[in-house]
């Protein structure tokens, strides 16, 4: 019994081979077609170069003597220090895309003329911000406290100047917030001294005023105010996409699979009319 089951094993392989060798030709025939296609589509593809920088946040002062404590007893916010959700959730937003895309003039570099044409500048701003959207990466490594910033485009040197000019704006808009708040809290604290006679609350009025000066001034020096960088952003020697060999790999093995399943498809449909053509004799 195990001797006619090891022969019937062994003929349908042979059955499949013969079905392969008898639609040798088409099979051949789709692997040739598909892979030219593909490496002709492959060709044409622009090549796409990233380039990247590593940010993390600026080390945070210590709360000393409770100040923190004591401004939240004011209703004023704990000084100026970043993290890096903060900074993730800038570097996302459309506010910053929209400010780095007005001031280095960038529709022209990523589109042509014509794609442009016929909007107005407010759709053009959007359209602007949803290649920004889908061209610059932002992603956080919380282990290390690490954020990433990356951009992909054809010119690799404008590739690593878009990542520069995003940390450039990223540091400008920070660095002003804090001063805008810092100032806003400092006034609001000087509203407070004429009105408080006790000296104990009117000193701890003055360390806060002193506090929101000193965040005014780290702020005005922008340097390393909201967050240092790791790694500054390099022109990439290498291609990131279209990666030809894989896609053409790719191509010739989908391409023969798919030839042997037409085959055994052509094989079965045969077989079925054979048996109708029998039935009706």
């Amino acid at each position: 019994m195990e001797n006619r089951e090891e022969d019937n094993d062994e003929i349908n392989l042979l059955d499949y081979l013969k079905i392969i060798a008898k639609n040798k030709l088409l099979i051949i025939i789709l692997i040739c077609i598909s892979v030219a296609i593909t490496s002709i589509i492959s060709f044409q593809m622009p090549e796409i170069y990233e380039a990247k920088a590593l940010i993390t946040p600026a080390v945070q002062p210590r709360d000393q003597g409770g100040i923190n404590v004591i401004a939240a007893q004011f209703g004023i916010a704990s000084p100026a220090s970043s993290n890096a959700s903060e900074i993730v959730n800038i570097l996302k937003s459309n506010i910053l895309r929209e400010k780095i895309i007005k001031k280095y003039d960038l529709l022209p570099v990523f589109f042509k003329k014509e794609a442009l044409e016929g909007k107005t500048e407010e759709q053009k701003i959007w359209t602007g911000i949803r290649y920004l959207q889908s061209t610059l990466g932002i992603s956080f490594n919380q282990k290390d406290n690490v954020v990433e910033v990356s951009m992909q485009f054809t010119d690799p040197k404008k590739a690593a100047d878009i990542v520069n000019y995003t940390l450039t704006e990223l540091t400008e808009y920070m660095s002003s917030e804090a001063k805008r708040i810092a100032d806003t809290n400092k006034k609001y604290l000087e509203s407070l001294i004429d009105n408080i006679s006790d000296p104990l609350i009117r000193t701890k009025i003055y360390s806060l005023i002193a506090q929101q000066i000193e965040t005014s001034m780290m702020a005005e020096v922008k340097e390393n105010f909201a967050f240092k960088i790791i790694d500054p952003p390099r022109a990439p020697d290498r291609k990131i996409k279209p990666k030809r060999r894989a896609n053409v790999m790719l191509s010739f093995v989908v391409s023969l699979f798919a030839g042997i399943f037409i085959a055994f498809f052509r094989e079965y449909v045969d077989v079925v009319r054979m048996r109708e053509k029998r039935e009706r004799k």
